[in-house]
């Protein structure tokens, strides 16, 4: 859901620390709360994009390193194909292509 321009998250990200607007820290048990909220809350947002493609990720760091998923995602996103894609890159000329 996309917040119209002149509203504000409740918690921003300031030196890698979770506050709230009021400025209070959160305690880094909630911080680490709020960060693993957040990017499962992105990752299911990726998977519902990827879905039509039958892809999926379980993990960013893993899942997204060849490209194939991301040039998936970005197609997906833009409604178009972008172009020839390795589906199974074998070296790093590959995966960066």
């Amino acid at each position: 859901v996309d917040l119209p321009w002149n509203m504000t998250s409740e918690v921003d990200i300031i030196d890698l620390k979770a506050r709230s607007r009021e400025g209070r820290g959160l305690s880094q048990h909630s911080s680490d709360r709020w960060i693993d909220i957040q990017k499962n809350t992105f990752m299911n947002w990726v998977n519902l994009q990827l879905q039509p493609s039958g892809l999926s990720i379980t993990d960013f760091e893993t899942d997204l390193d060849d490209g194939v998923r991301l040039c998936a995602l970005v197609e997906a996103l833009q409604n178009r194909k972008i172009g020839r894609i390795i589906k199974k890159p074998i070296n790093p000329h590959q995966r960066l292509e």
